[in-house]
């Protein structure tokens, strides 16, 4: 990283945190962002509350934090800078204690001849500044730094709820907390524990987390967030494992679970509301060696407001995708291993498709979201309802579309084909590898290919990348051996002006990746296709004849995202393969 030009480090330079607000004020009002009237208000109720003026004048809208720290800046002398040009260590960070750094909401960010650079969000008061200097053992300098950045820094660093389990760890005298035969909520203690927890579910939230693990081991608890697909370690606090099984408990009385019953698995649910948002929590509890472990699946009740248009679904696909989505009768199949999106872009196609004329019947285990206006139904083996028996039993309500979750068995697949023959649009999933296999897992399960051949109208492939993180991406360049591949799919001049990778940031968890979108490989049941089919011909077959009537493969669909910068190679490589066929468009 290029070096800061850092202002002189006798803080006597510096105008005192007082004078540097005033001027503020003042270059504000030249600005004419707010009058002298406003910045007075702004001062009183500032020394009323104690609350700094920079929070104020953001509250009321007068100047966005950047703008604020950039005037702080000019004033002071200290430089405005970005953590994630900065390549901290959990070695220098340590140089602080987590108590310190949440107290102070400081993070050590350069360590350069022994001169300790910290990272604030606001002009340093001098009192902290000696205290610091103390802790340190030296000479400190400082930078300024946005608010959310920073403690999103400082909880990567020193753990998730650093703070609460501190003061837990302190000011209980067992080794371990039990909520067991008491109220939640009674004790410092408890109190503690659940807002630690809260803290849990709310990060999770704020990540954009779909799921929630919580792993007990002999000499530690292990939390990660599964985000864009992929797990992801959350830091948390030393001592932490000391509370392993008060986490369960607390999560477990949350749920309305037996918190006395440690050798069982538990199933519940936690309803919360975050952000202005509602969100179900669906709680699964299993025994293990160490302690019990914690998955909470994070569903969002707002979440089901989404369409087809909204999904990032390239704009070559999407007429196809809709038009499937509109026949009036037939199977459209959805393929794609676990966690590919395949039930988000289904019920993407049934808020296309709903209408006061339009009968909708799902038949779903589970209930993934939550739709008004389409007849919902949750399959339960124990009793019998499965897939086939409600199959059975809906085409007796004369419904227009069904939606079958998931096609298991040969039984729900020669039910789904008979509705559809009948003039039921049906959808549904697969778990195949890609479009074209879907015709042989279908022949597989037992049904006849010329059945397959009639119901059949198209077989969608998808699969989820992440996106490069727009905060921190920069230019990439790709490995040599992945040129002959490309050259084949797009010809000698290949632009590779727009490859892009992320460096990572507090923005995207330091992961490089902010955000997902699909890939999707479609195959349309053109009659050359059908004939195959009816024939028995091999699947390599069909796709050769797919891609002569314009199929264009999931690896070329991200290679092609790659050039645009939208998503890295590597995310290509690893959720698609490379398939041999005359050619790929």
């Amino acid at each position: 990283m290029d070096s800061t030009d850092q202002y002189a480090l006798d803080a006597s330079m510096r105008p005192s945190p007082d004078a540097a607000w005033r001027e503020v004020g003042m270059m504000l009002i030249d600005q004419e962002k707010l009058t002298l009237e406003d910045w007075t208000r702004v001062q009183q109720q500032s020394a009323l509350t104690g609350t700094p003026p920079g929070v104020l004048l953001q509250r009321e809208h007068y100047a966005t934090e950047a703008e604020i720290l950039r005037l702080l800046s000019q004033i002071s002398g200290i430089p405005f800078v970005n953590l994630k040009d900065y390549e901290i260590t959990p070695e220098l960070a340590s140089r602080l204690t987590a108590k310190t750094a949440l107290r102070y909401e400081v993070l050590p960010v350069r360590d350069v001849n022994g001169v300790i650079t910290l990272a604030t969000h606001g002009m340093p008061e001098p009192m902290v500044e000696d205290s610091l200097r103390m802790l340190l053992g030296g000479q400190i300098d400082w930078v300024l730094t946005l608010h959310p950045e920073l403690i999103k820094s400082i909880s990567h660093f020193y753990g998730l709820g650093a703070k609460n389990i501190h003061e837990m760890i302190n000011t209980t005298q067992i080794d371990e907390l039990s909520f067991e035969g008491a109220d939640i909520g009674e004790g410092s203690a408890e109190a503690g524990m659940i807002e630690f927890v809260h803290n849990i579910i709310l990060e999770a939230i704020k990540m954009r987390a779909t799921d929630i693990h919580i792993e007990p081991f002999e000499e530690l608890i292990v939390l990660r967030y599964r985000i864009d697909g992929l797990l992801q370690n959350i830091p948390l606090p030393e001592g932490i494992a000391k509370l392993k099984r008060s986490v369960a408990s607390c999560i477990k009385s949350m749920a309305n679970m037996d918190i006395a019953e440690k050798r069982k698995p538990h199933d519940g649910r936690i309803k919360v509301r975050a952000m202005n948002m509602e969100y179900d929590l669906r709680v699964s509890v299993l025994p293990t060696r160490h302690g019990e472990t914690v998955n909470m699946r994070i569903l969002s009740r707002d979440s089901m407001q989404v369409t087809l248009g909204h999904l990032g679904i390239q704009d070559e696909d999407l007429p196809m995708i809709k038009y499937l989505g509109a026949l009036p009768h037939g199977i459209v199949l959805l393929t794609g291993p676990t966690g590919s999106g395949k039930t988000t872009t289904l019920y993407a196609m049934l808020a296309e498709l709903k209408s006061d004329a339009v009968k909708i019947i799902t038949v779903e285990d589970p209930i993934e979201y939550q739709m008004d206006g389409i007849s919902q139904i949750q399959v339960h083996s124990k009793i019998g309802l499965t897939f086939a028996n409600i199959l059975r039993s809906i085409l007796r309500h004369d419904p227009d579309i069904v939606l079958v979750g998931e096609i298991r068995d040969g039984e729900t697949a020669d039910i789904a084909v008979r509705a559809s023959l009948t003039g039921h649009l049906v959808l549904s999933t697969l778990h195949t590898n890609d479009a074209p296999s879907a015709i042989t897992r279908l022949v597989d399960m037992g049904i006849e290919p010329y059945l397959v051949s009639s119901c059949l109208e198209g077989v969608i492939a998808q699969r989820l990348v992440r996106r490069i993180c727009p905060k921190c991406e920069e230019p990439a360049t790709l490995d040599e051996a992945l040129m002959p591949e490309l050259h084949q799919l797009f010809g000698p001049d290949i632009d590779l002006g727009k490859v892009r990778h992320g460096t990572g940031c507090a923005d995207c968890n330091y992961t490089g990746y902010h955000g997902r979108t699909a890939l999707h490989e479609i195959m349309m049941m053109e009659d050359d296709i059908r004939l195959a089919v009816v024939a028995n011909k091999p699947s390599n077959e069909i796709r050769n004849l797919a891609v002569a009537n314009g199929l264009k493969s999931l690896r070329a669909k991200g290679w092609d995202m790659v050039l645009k910068g939208e998503t890295s190679c590597e995310e290509v490589l690893r959720v698609t393969q490379k398939v041999s066929f005359k050619s790929q468009h």
